[in-house]
């Protein structure tokens, strides 16, 4: 992200505006999620346990299974402490995605780690229903896939080639 936007500045800066700077997304809650059997490790498709990553397909039961199994503390404290309480910080950090609370609210409304752990289990699985049974309906159909990708492709480079032209006359370069 950062040099896609360091060589269009130093682009536009030469030769006049051709590129829109990219903006990051940096979202307020949940920016990284750990993974869930270790919550020192980002939470990552590649990681040698399936155990602590949620993936965006997973069976409702499965998710679930995750959630419930996830790495807490011995104390039995539900805390917003990412430092202190990393496992039910995680937890609670999801939870604010799922719903668009704030965790540390969020960490007063549970007693116990098995109520929060069934909130969170809850919360994920009702937001990736919808994915999932999108995912589904259209894999249905996958005749129907194949041309909206095509169609994508050559809007894509209808789209690319038009601003290539655009950066060529803007270094003066002839039009080939």
């Amino acid at each position: 992200m950062e040099l896609a936007r360091d060589v269009a500045a130093r682009f536009n800066a030469r030769y006049g505006p051709v590129f829109t700077l990219p903006e990051a997304v940096r979202p307020l809650v949940a920016a990284r999620i750990m993974d869930l059997a270790d919550p020192a490790s980002k939470m990552s498709k590649s990681s040698s346990s399936a155990a602590g990553s949620l993936r965006l397909l997973d069976e409702p039961d499965v998710l679930r299974r995750k959630v419930m199994r996830a790495i807490t503390d011995t104390d039995g404290e539900v805390a917003y402490d990412p430092v202190r309480k990393p496992g039910v910080s995680n937890l609670l950090a999801i939870l604010a995605a799922c719903t668009g609370q704030e965790p540390e609210g969020l960490s007063g409304q549970f007693g116990r780690y098995g109520d929060l752990k069934h909130a969170v289990a809850d919360a994920v699985v009702a937001t990736l229903a919808p994915v999932r049974d999108r995912y589904q309906e259209l894999s249905r159909d996958p005749g129907h896939i194949r041309s909206v990708l095509r169609a994508g492709a050559a809007r894509a480079s209808e789209q690319g080639q038009k601003k290539v032209r655009q950066a060529k006359a803007a270094i003066g370069l002839l039009p080939a």
